[in-house]
């Protein structure tokens, strides 16, 4: 379990820092953006292999980013996007889009509807998780660091 779990967060970290590379955001903040990429579809892998539905899988794992975006981005100095971006590659649901298509173009209309309404409803989940993470940030994690500086200082 252990093994599977880096093995996952090790090729969605590569996954993350070569998009990241490619979409030539700072060299500073590669490395981050990996992090943020492998802890989200760590959460994501997680709850799907236990056996949760797309939508709760897809928030979770958008919190995850989001939370870890902005943190970052409070710490770094740098727009929370540099880290979400490349973090979020991991979790499109780009594949199941390409399988709808797959399945109309067979002829198999039943299934392609109902996985049309699991990528419908992973963007949606992505989208909500993104709002609520930014909230947690700013209520509970942000006022936190600001503590946390002060008594550094």
């Amino acid at each position: 379990m252990i093994f599977e779990l880096f093995y996952h967060f090790i090729f969605s970290f590569i996954a993350s820092c070569a998009f990241g590379f490619l979409c030539r955001i700072p060299n500073k903040t590669i490395i981050a953006g990996g992090i943020v990429g492998g802890a989200g579809w760590i959460g994501y892998h997680f709850l799907s292999e236990n056996g949760f539905n797309v939508f709760i899988t897809s928030f979770c794992c958008s919190l995850i980013l989001s939370t870890l975006s902005y943190t970052y981005s409070y710490i770094r100095k740098y727009p929370s996007t540099v880290y979400f971006i490349p973090g979020l590659v991991p979790v499109v649901p780009g594949i199941t889009f390409y399988e709808v298509f797959k399945e109309l173009f067979i002829g198999h209309t039943g299934i392609a509807q109902v996985t049309f309404f699991n990528v419908i409803a992973s963007a949606v989940a992505l989208a909500c998780g993104i709002i609520i993470g930014n909230i947690i940030f700013l209520i509970l994690i942000k006022p936190f660091l600001k503590r946390t500086k002060a008594v550094l200082r």
